[in-house]
């Protein structure tokens, strides 16, 4: 069964539905006049019912793929793959985006900002949208150089700092959005988007520590990278910002992308004796 083609499907086509369900959600789970949500609204308990069948349908299938790996052996099927370097190449150009749409939005949230009673509320919205959009140029070329790496098959892929570059990138995210979210006291307005940056976090920290470590968790990053997908496509139907609705494409995109090289079949690494002799071998039929 090819998973490393089933499985990423799946969380795409629940993310599909996530979306649909999402939409459905905003405009009958909530009270017209007050705004708060409604207990019990079918569309809320069909999101919950579907994040937690996701999860454990992909825990089930992923189970199996418990053997550790060095970067070079899980993500060897990027090699030459020009499918991978497409959809790297358009994540990257996401975040470029994103970060062109955050720059002529921030103006606008600058006067706000400023218009803001609290000291502590006016320096995060004034400090983090020039922050976001620093780290969201940043990541176009880190994504790049990343991808290239595995594309080409380089040694460039070990320790690698533009992964990080990514990590810091969802971590300042996250804290943007607390800053925006924690005075919305209807949790349901922001919990899905909330779900896709942790997601999406965590699905970038178990993809760098195959780069920092000689061996990682596949079953961790495949889940928490499958789960972003859902979660992000979720979230992409909840009224975001175009410079958010990009970001989140570009962790469907990049972190669905890495689930699917980790669950291919991975042939055995060759020890350095094997690799010397295919060597002799191969001269010896070519003189």
């Amino acid at each position: 069964m090819r998973k490393d083609i089933i499985l990423p499907a799946v969380a795409a086509g629940a993310g599909a539905l996530g979306f649909g369900l999402r939409r459905w959600q905003l405009s009958s789970g909530f009270e017209p006049d007050t705004g708060l949500a409604i207990p019990g609204a079918p569309a809320a308990a069909a999101l919950v019912a579907c994040s937690a069948a996701l999860a454990a349908l992909l825990l089930i299938l992923a189970w199996g793929h418990k053997e550790r790996m060095g970067w070079e052996r899980a993500f060897r099927g990027a090699r030459n793959c020009s499918v991978y370097m497409t959809a790297m190449v358009l994540a990257a150009f996401l975040l470029l985006g994103s970060a062109g749409i955050e720059v002529l939005a921030y103006p606008g949230s600058l006067q706000t900002a400023q218009a803001a009673e609290s000291w502590g509320v006016r320096t995060a919205a004034t400090v983090l949208p020039p922050l976001r959009i620093l780290l969201c140029l940043g990541g176009c070329p880190c994504v790049l150089l990343w991808s290239r790496n595995l594309y080409r098959g380089g040694e460039g892929g070990k320790e690698s700092l533009p992964l990080l570059e990514l990590c810091f990138l969802f971590c300042v995210w996250l804290v943007s959005n607390y800053q925006s979210c924690a005075a919305d006291p209807v949790v349901m307005n922001y919990i899905w988007e909330v779900l896709a940056i942790c997601f999406s976090l965590l699905g970038l920290y178990y993809v760098a520590s195959y780069s920092f470590l000689k061996e990682a968790h596949p079953r961790r990053t495949v889940l928490a990278c499958l789960m972003a997908v859902f979660f992000s496509l979720t979230a992409m139907g909840g009224g975001l910002q175009i410079s958010e609705l990009l970001r989140c494409g570009f962790s469907a995109l990049f972190l669905g992308g890495h689930a699917a090289l980790i669950l291919q079949e991975h042939p055995a690494e060759e020890t350095a004796e094997e690799s010397i002799s295919a060597e002799q071998k191969e001269t010896e039929d070519n003189a």
